[in-house]
């Protein structure tokens, strides 16, 4: 006796499957049905072997179907706010963190293991000789289900910090373009602790109650190094600012703000000395 199963979806994915498995113990027939395709599957070799591989194929074809299709369905019907953009940004983000769930896991009792489902799958056939896919997923995978949709509320949680991010960057590239410079040119240096030194062109070091004062007493200790140095940097409005520094996401941020003001230092004396600098 085999195993019949049924898909309103897939049935492609089912059908090419099986026939790149056709010579490794699984036989079949395709019923088309009004509504639903089934597949009659029977085993040519030991029973237990050939319904592992067959629920290997439905893991897969499982795998996919959540990625795509079910978390394509929610997004579109739950954050109808966002733009259809917007949501292929979110859809992304979702899979690329299932993804590296899984690869820090290592695969092993994760959403979206192949392990785990293939699991959850013979445990069915052994119960049961017909399985549809579609029903399957939506009655025998429910804590799959649930991980899902927070992982999908985490990736919009995500997307829209970003977006305002992204929006706070713009105004602030704005503002920076409508400013009168102030001084001609910034060294700016980090320091081992993190913080950065800002000098002019003389390359002695920029003291002001601005720098020192107001900013401490405006973010008090929960304010980034990089939020402070953005902010020192609108205050001075120089007309070229000199980073002696080449840590990604800083510079990434400052180039985003100032633009074509900002040059990266080749490499001096001041480079290698500066972050060791903590006067």
């Amino acid at each position: 006796m085999g195993i019949i199963i049924s898909t309103l979806d897939f049935p492609e994915e089912i059908k090419n499957r099986l026939q790149d498995q056709h010579n490794a113990g699984l036989i079949f027939d395709e019923l088309a049905g009004k509504d639903y395709t089934a597949f009659k599957i029977d085993f040519i070799q030991k029973k237990q072997e050939s319904m592992e591989e067959l629920a290997g194929i439905i893991a897969d074809i499982v795998i996919e179907y959540l990625e795509k299709k079910f978390v394509n369905n929610i997004i579109r019907n739950r954050y109808q706010e966002f733009t259809l953009a917007e949501q292929n940004i979110i859809q992304e983000m979702t899979v690329e963190y299932l993804k590296n769930l899984l690869e820090k896991n290592k695969g092993q009792g994760n959403i979206l293991s192949k392990e785990e489902i293939v699991k959850k799958i013979l445990n069915y056939f052994h119960q049961s000789e017909s399985l549809n896919l579609e029903g399957f997923v939506r009655f025998r995978l429910k804590d799959i289900i649930n991980e899902l949709e927070m992982a999908i509320e985490l990736s919009v949680d995500d997307f829209i910090i970003q977006k305002e991010y992204n929006e706070f960057i713009d105004l602030l590239r704005y503002f920076v373009e409508l400013q009168e410079p102030r001084i001609d040119l910034v060294n700016v240096v980090r320091r081992n602790n993190g913080s950065f030194q800002i000098m002019d062109e003389k390359k002695e070091v920029i003291i002001s109650e601005y720098l020192e004062g107001y900013l401490a007493e405006i973010f008090k200790d929960d304010v980034e190094y990089e939020d402070l140095l953005v902010s020192a940097l609108i205050n001075l409005a120089p007309r070229k600012i000199v980073l002696h520094f080449h840590d990604e996401e800083a510079v990434e941020t400052v180039r985003k703000i100032f633009g074509r003001k900002v040059e990266l230092c080749a490499g001096c004396s001041h480079c290698k000395k500066g972050e060791g600098n903590e006067k």
